[in-house]
């Protein structure tokens, strides 16, 4: 009877994918455990995004994860993810698989607010939000929300040059011996983090909570916090 239940209740949410997405390309980084998949998606109006936005992707036989477009060109309709594959789920085998010509049913995920005030934002991530700030880079205007962007790697990765020379906001923090928990909150130790109006976590849930935890008591009564947790 469970099954008979879970199966229907799978068969609703294919129903919410409605969007066909053919997969372009594919990039991996050194170490290749960070995967950049460049997707066409023919019938998706991105130039309608005005929220951060997340993408539902089947990613095997009743499986489903959800994805931040990096970046994207909306009159070509074409995206880009940002797939972190050093844990063993559903989502990082589909990226090591996934080959160029592959098609992808997607549809819309829950999408996370922009900066709901003026004022400097900063963002504090692990790998697999890297594109969660590269999407809100691409949606803000940086002369109302200027970034600053810490971003935690779990390996030590030759970084693409055109990421750190098109984005001298983010600093890459390679540190595989430590927790995301433990380097982000040392690199908030050389911010000044009263002048930041707002604060986006993102990545892994516990870290996210516990971050966002030992911040809280050191910023302003008005700092916005936005956390946003992905993966346990």
């Amino acid at each position: 009877m469970a099954n008979i239940i879970k199966r229907a209740a799978f068969k609703l949410m294919e129903k919410t994918l409605a969007e066909q997405a053919n997969v372009l390309a594919i990039r991996t980084w050194n170490p290749g455990s960070m995967y950049e998949i460049d997707l066409y998606l023919p019938t998706v109006n991105m130039g309608k995004w005005t929220t951060i936005p997340r993408l539902k992707c089947k990613v095997d036989e009743f499986e489903y994860r959800d994805y931040t477009p990096a970046w994207w060109e909306a009159e070509k309709g074409i995206c880009t993810l940002f797939v972190e594959t050093g844990h063993n789920g559903a989502g990082s085998r589909w990226a090591q698989r996934v080959q160029p010509g592959d098609e992808l049913m997607v549809g819309p995920a829950h999408a996370a607010p922009l900066p709901s005030k003026k004022g400097k934002v900063l963002g504090l991530v692990d790998g697999s939000a890297l594109g969660h700030m590269l999407g809100l880079k691409q949606l803000t205007d940086p002369g109302e929300h200027p970034l600053e962007v810490g971003v935690f790697l779990h390996e030590d990765y030759q970084l693409p040059n055109a990421l750190s020379l098109d984005n001298p906001e983010f600093e890459f923090i390679l540190e595989p011996e430590r927790s995301s928990l433990d380097s982000l909150e040392n690199w908030t130790r050389t911010k000044d983090l009263s002048e930041y109006s707002s604060v986006y976590i993102a990545g892994y849930i516990p870290m996210v909570r516990e971050l966002r935890k030992k911040l809280k008591s050191r910023v302003p009564q008005n700092t916005t916090f936005y956390a946003h947790g992905f993966w346990r």
